[in-house]
């Protein structure tokens, strides 16, 4: 049923429920989700103890960084990607987490800086993280979007999703 990326178009694939497989979502509300939670989730009625389990950088794996299953490093926590020495986010926090997605997706929040991302392509590529057409988007919001105004902005105003 999965054997090939066009697949996971289908509706019956969509609807199954498939761990770490098959999350669908608009990219602008999937970014507005990851923006709320960067600056505190208090819409989404997040509890300071869950903001803090999100936030708190993720131990290094018992045997290691290298991912049996991906079969590359990578660092989990709660089921999302946190910073790892191959993989930074663009940001300086230890804070951020997110998950990538098939094809070159991705999506996180930087509670350093406030800010929700989500990156969805109209046609499917080949890494599991860092996609040359993300990464290009990822670095202007970090040098050019957040190094222009402050990096942390006032919680009542809700998040930014980029």
């Amino acid at each position: 049923m999965l054997d090939t990326v066009e697949n996971f178009n289908r509706p019956d694939v969509q609807a199954a429920e498939i761990p770490a497989a098959n999350g669908v979502g608009q990219v602008r509300s999937i970014a507005k989700l990851y923006g709320e939670v960067a600056t505190g989730g208090a819409a989404l009625g997040l509890t300071d103890a869950t903001m803090d389990a999100l936030r708190v950088a993720a131990p290094p794996p018992t045997n290691g960084l290298f991912d049996e299953v991906l079969r590359v490093e990578t660092r989990f926590s709660l089921g999302y990607v946190k910073p790892f020495p191959a993989f930074r986010f663009d940001s300086e926090s230890d804070r951020a987490f997110g998950t990538m997605g098939l094809g070159g997706s991705f999506a996180f929040a930087d509670p350093d800086t406030g800010t929700g991302f989500a990156y969805a392509m109209n046609r499917s590529g080949f890494r599991l993280w860092d996609d040359p057409r993300e990464v290009a988007l990822r670095e202007a919001l970090f040098a050019r979007v957040l190094a222009e105004r402050p990096q942390r902005p006032d919680p009542a105003s809700g998040g930014s999703g980029l």
